[in-house]
């Protein structure tokens, strides 16, 4: 990662909707989360997926760019890849405030549609075995488009040589510096 690289935190696509709601409720108790709210720039797509990985990255700026600002009990991910989206912007004050690792993996953005998603993973599954995310497969659970698009993805990217234009999938893909592995399914 280069000196001063923006940095943002985004819920891993991974985590259970019980614990994206737990950081919902943590990080709003100590922070104004009116832009996830109705009326709010932030507010679609209305997924707790989204609305965490917002308020998520809210805590992780204001609290001071560290790991563990984003860790939200392994629920949360470092992005080097700006999630904003529409008119909902999402803060960076700078890079991490410690040393990062070099490594990358490659995950959707949250918030993406299931078509685009969808077409994500047949071009990735194209070039790479996504077999897997196949029923029986160690990345088969759990069964949504942004999981299996996460690891087609990440696949993907890392058998081009981890080129950050590689991670792009028409602005769908983010690139993360914390794995996003879980149980036996290993990216």
């Amino acid at each position: 990662m280069a000196d001063g690289q923006k940095t943002w935190c985004i819920a891993n696509p991974l985590s259970h909707d019980s614990a994206l709601a737990a950081n919902i409720e943590y990080a709003c108790s100590l922070l104004d989360c009116r832009w996830i709210q109705t009326d709010g720039p932030c507010f679609e797509p209305d997924t707790l997926l989204q609305h965490a990985s917002y308020v998520m990255n809210m805590y992780y700026q204001a609290y001071g760019r560290h790991l563990s600002d984003c860790d939200f009990k392994n629920t949360g991910l470092v992005s080097l890849t700006d999630p904003s989206y529409g008119n909902c912007t999402f803060e960076s004050g700078g890079a991490l405030a410690e040393q990062e690792p070099s490594e990358t993996w490659c995950v959707a953005k949250p918030g993406t549609s299931d078509e685009l998603l969808q077409q994500d993973i047949d071009f990735a599954c194209n070039h790479v075995d996504c077999s897997p995310t196949h029923v029986g497969g160690a990345c088969f659970y759990p069964t949504n488009l942004i999981n299996h698009a996460s690891y087609a993805m990440n696949l993907y990217y890392q058998t081009t040589d981890r080129k950050n234009s590689s991670c792009d999938f028409r602005g769908t893909g983010l690139l993360v510096s914390i794995d996003p592995s879980y149980g036996n399914c290993s990216y």
